[in-house]
């Protein structure tokens, strides 16, 4: 019989990892459909490695087990499974995300127990979370450090970790809004905070968010699973309501049901169209800034062919102007007569 997580912790005699009870009992239930899996796990924040031993032994079929963190001294950690390796760095530096990249291109779980800064937190989840797989689970721990000043948080404060995860349940009921904002939108504020990006197709596969004491739970699934899709009536009474079965293409919004047409399901393949618009915009804005640059160029270089002109017509007047050239006309005029005479 597999050991649960609780076991492996009680065993384990490697290096030293530290977690709360309700972590553990939550990894467990969070877990466990990955658990025969090949999966691939990006732990930000290592410490000692014990963790990451602990992951190796519960995950024993994964493929990869990958741990990032900023102290130099985690160069020095080894480790007899050949699944875990370590990358030294922050996370949230772009060579450092590209050494991540090259161990693989895509993560089933990511676990964030790094600085616990909410900046960072905000940051990592903004580069990692489009390198998730669909059916993938991203989880932030020590949520409880958002509340805290040193760590870049507070109850009201509005660009902590808590409070963007927050905003992120908005995004689930997207659906809904109604009001022709993009998804990013949303986190226009973030985006221009902590200098990061967004799109909506990624945030369209958010498929759940929730919260336990110091963690969050982000579940990653296709943008198509994330709606509420047809309404399903069944049975033949109706005795309260009239015409319940003209409602089977409705849904509720403010208490009310609303009828609308199969054609309205089809928000997700607007925003795809969207997003690929604004790929074409882009990349149209590129192409016009590269022209824009040939013509500079070439504007250069007609303004450096003039000054050259204007030079030599500067010389040519001195010189048809000069002593010499005076007195060489006569000379001039004859050999001009010369080669006239000569070809007649």
């Amino acid at each position: 019989m597999d050991q649960t997580l609780h076991q492996l912790f009680a065993d384990h005699k490697g290096k030293i990892t530290d977690k709360w009870n309700l972590y553990i009992e939550e990894d467990e239930r969070i877990f466990a459909p990955y658990r025969d899996r090949p999966i691939r796990l990006l732990e930000i924040g290592v410490q000692n490695g014990g963790s990451l031993e602990i992951w190796s032994k519960y995950f024993y079929n994964a493929e990869k087990i990958i741990g990032c963190d900023i102290d130099p001294k985690c160069e020095e950690l080894k480790f007899s499974d050949e699944r875990i390796s370590i990358v030294v760095g922050d996370v949230n530096e772009n060579d450092i995300k590209q050494k991540i990249l090259q161990k693989t291109d895509a993560f089933d779980i990511i676990i964030d127990d790094g600085s616990h800064k909410s900046s960072d937190i905000i940051r990592s989840f903004a580069l990692y979370f489009p390198y998730l797989k669909c059916d993938g689970t991203y989880l932030v721990e020590d949520l409880h450090c958002s509340y805290w000043q040193n760590f870049e948080g507070g109850l009201h404060n509005p660009y902590s970790a808590i409070s963007f995860f927050k905003r992120l349940a908005d995004i689930v009921n997207y659906e809904h809004w109604r009001n022709g904002k993009s998804l990013v939108s949303l986190l226009a504020e973030f985006e221009s905070k902590f200098t990061i990006n967004f799109s909506d197709m990624d945030l369209l596969n958010i498929h759940s968010i929730e919260f336990i004491n110091s963690l969050c739970i982000i579940k990653k699934l296709p943008a198509e699973k994330n709606m509420l899709g047809k309404r399903i009536i069944a049975g033949n009474e109706e005795v309260v309501t009239n015409d319940a079965k003209t409602q089977q293409h409705s849904f509720i919004q403010n208490n009310v049901s609303v009828v609308i047409n199969d054609n309205d399901l089809d928000i997700f393949e607007l925003i795809k169209h969207n997003d690929q618009l604004a790929k074409t915009i882009a990349s149209l804005q590129a192409q016009i800034a590269e022209h824009e640059n040939s013509i500079h160029s070439l504007s250069s270089q007609i303004e450096n062919r003039d000054q050259q002109i204007q030079i030599l017509n500067r010389e040519i007047a001195l010189y048809t102007s000069s002593t010499s050239w005076r007195i060489t006309r006569p000379l001039r005029k004859i050999s001009k007569k010369f080669k006239g005479g000569k070809n007649a």
